[in-house]
Formats: C-alpha cells, structure tokens, sequence
C-alpha cells in the first residue's frame, strides 16, 4: 500500500501534516478554483484561507509569469506531474517571493471509485526560496571577495580531494600557473606536472607524506608556465579530516613570490 493511499482513509493524520508543513499545500479544483489552504500557504502568500477559497490561484504570481503558470496549470490538468518550477509570487503586501512550485494531478472520480477518470483536482506545494537566494548571493558575494583578495595577494587556493582524486585551484591559482581552467586535467598527476622537473619529485613526496602522518607540510618551488615563463612559489598545505578522523585530502594556498626571489 502508498503512502498516499494509506493517508487517504486517516484525515486526521493528513490534516496534522499540512498544518505542521513548512511549504503552502493548497488543491485547486477541476474549474480552477482554490479548495484548501494550509497555514503555510497564509504565510508564503500573506492571505488567509477565507479570503482565497473558491478564487483562482493565478493571480497570486507576478502579472509577468501568469501566462507560464496557466499553460502550466494547463499541462497538470492534462495529466503531467511539475516539479519544482520556480516562479515568484507577489504577497498580499505587494513583496514579491521567489518559489518552487510543484503540481500534481489527481486522478479519478471525487470519491475516489474510478481512477480512469481525467484529473480532476490539483495538489499544488509552493516552497519559500528566499532564504536560499539570499544564501546564494551572500556565498556569490563571498567567492567575489575571496577571488579579489587572492589577486590583490597572488596568493592562491587549492584542494586534493583523496575520494574522488579530483584537484581543484581557485582562480588566482591557475593565473600563477598561467593554465586555463578549461585545460586543467583537475588530478593530482597534474597538479604536480606543472611543477619543475627538478622540483617535481620532492614536492609530490611532501605532498603524499602529509596524507600519510596527517601532519601539514610547506615547500617552495618553481613552476613552469606553458609559455616556459618559471614562477616561483611558496606553498602550506594542511590535511583535511572526515567524520572518521581520516585523511580524506590536502587544502592549502600557493603564493607567487617571484619577485621576492629576484
């Protein structure tokens, strides 16, 4: 037995779950018409239910989206399951929202005898993203920063992930190396193959010491450019642990100190 079938005969149970729900839960009818509104939806839309009942819920987005959210309403009421569209909404209030809004049809008679026939109610779930955008603004606003910083610096960042073997170098990472991102392999192999034969050899086993001891590590070395341009560089690197208190890789920065050295 679903979970959903094994909900449908306990209404008690269903209504505690969409009264405690995070997300608006709301169930349009076959005419377009709002049926029920939990109290999240209240909070998301800044309406209460007596004042939406019985009214269409296209209204509610921006004027802008309203005729992608009637073709997508359409498409659900034709039988197609949406997930997460997201959209914006704009509050009693006049506050536009940014959502992701799920819909799915409902099929069969209303009491549920014959499930051959067309949906004929919506079971829509709209989740607030506005917590998330500011999140990825502040992380985008952060990264901006960090990038600036690193340049203004040349020091770079960079990561050896032991699980997956990948490596990553920040921006100002590849612009000392002078390697496009796009033509960086991303592995260990050449993370190290830029570095000066001569070099090469200690470097990959200080490297691979500081995994094995869990102890961090500090060298300095030259780089070969691929315009053969030699760049000297001053490495930390500091062993990254898992929850098992493993070594799962190496996190360190590199800062271009050339200049110093002439």
């Amino acid at each position: 037995m679903s979970a959903a079938r094994a909900l449908a005969g306990d209404e008690p149970l269903l209504n505690a779950i969409l009264e405690t729900s995070n997300d608006a839960v709301f169930v349009q009818r076959a005419d377009a018409t709002i049926a029920s509104w939990n109290p999240a939806a209240e909070r998301l839309f800044g309406c209460a239910a007596s004042e939406i009942l019985g009214q269409s819920c296209v209204p509610l987005f921006a004027a802008h989206l309203r005729d992608e959210v009637e073709q997508l309403l359409a498409a659900a009421r034709a039988g197609d399951r949406i997930a997460q569209y997201e959209s914006e909404v704009v509050r009693a209030d006049g506050m536009p929202v940014p959502i992701s809004l799920s819909v799915t049809p409902v099929h069969g008679a209303p009491d549920g005898s014959n499930a051959s026939y067309a949906p004929v109610r919506l079971v829509l779930v709209a989740r607030d993203l506005t917590e998330q955008r500011i999140a990825q603004a502040s992380l985008a606003e952060i990264d901006a920063r960090i990038c600036e910083s690193e340049a203004l610096a040349h020091v770079g960042s960079w990561l050896w992930d032991l699980r997956t073997g990948a490596v990553q170098w920040s921006d100002e990472f590849h612009r000392i190396h002078g390697i496009d991102p796009l033509d960086f392999g991303g592995t260990f192999d050449a993370h190290v193959e830029a570095i000066h034969d001569d070099d090469r050899l200690r470097v990959r086993t200080k490297m691979e010491a500081a995994v094995a001891s869990a102890h961090a590590f500090e060298d300095q070395y030259r780089v070969v450019r691929p315009d053969h341009d030699v760049r000297e560089i001053y490495v930390r690197g500091h062993p990254a642990a898992g929850s098992a208190g493993s070594v799962v890789g190496l996190r360190g920065i590199g800062q271009d100190v050339t200049a110093k050295r002439i």
